[in-house]
């Protein structure tokens, strides 16, 4: 499942060589934050939370067995990092986890509109909302929403890192688009 090269430097990584380590953050760095990020919603805790996910990883390395790729595995340990610190923040009666991401945030990219100052007003209104949306969703939904719609990972990659069955996977995907659905048309009337 994994190229030659990552599971070169998987290897060298597990013997402790610190070049391998920084070559497979940097590779895995951006895919990581952006999971967070999405989950989060925090500037100032997400780069913390992306370096604890690459601190567990490279912790415990000699548990990676090579069943799922390097980079689902590490997905997973991002994953549970992000669900642990949402409840967490929820025991301690944090209610910062609401705050959308502000610059340099480029949700609203993808959005048709681009081009024109309205439209990219429009797109920007939009990616805030659609944000919005995600944010309402449980943290399990959302979970699985942010990895398959935003990161792209496959049915069976989400499952693995999720770790559910691929049924659970659908069905939650499934609801969890619904509800932005929902919640959007509730913004547009």
């Amino acid at each position: 499942m994994q190229t030659v090269d990552e599971a070169e430097l998987v290897r060298r990584c597990r013997q402790g060589d610190l070049k391998s380590a920084e070559q497979l953050f940097r590779v895995y760095h951006r895919p990581i934050h952006n999971l967070v990020g999405r989950m989060l919603h925090e500037r100032g805790d997400v780069e913390d939370l992306v370096q604890e996910v690459f601190l567990r990883a490279f912790g415990s390395i000699g548990g990676f067995r090579e069943e799922a790729s390097f980079k689902t595995w590490l997905m997973r340990i991002g994953t549970n990092t992000c669900l642990n610190f949402i409840e967490k923040s929820k025991r301690q009666g944090m209610d910062s986890l609401d705050d959308p991401l502000d610059s340099g945030d480029t949700r609203g990219d993808l959005l048709v509109g681009r081009g024109s100052p309205e439209g990219d007003l429009l797109a920007d209104e939009m990616g805030a909302r659609l944000q919005e949306a995600i944010d309402r969703l449980s943290p399990d939904f959302r979970a699985v929403l942010v990895l398959r719609d935003v990161q792209g990972l496959s049915y069976e990659e989400v499952a693995q890192v999720v770790g559910v069955n691929l049924g659970t996977v659908k069905s939650r995907l499934a609801r969890a688009r619904a509800l932005c659905v929902t919640w959007m048309k509730e913004y547009l009337s």
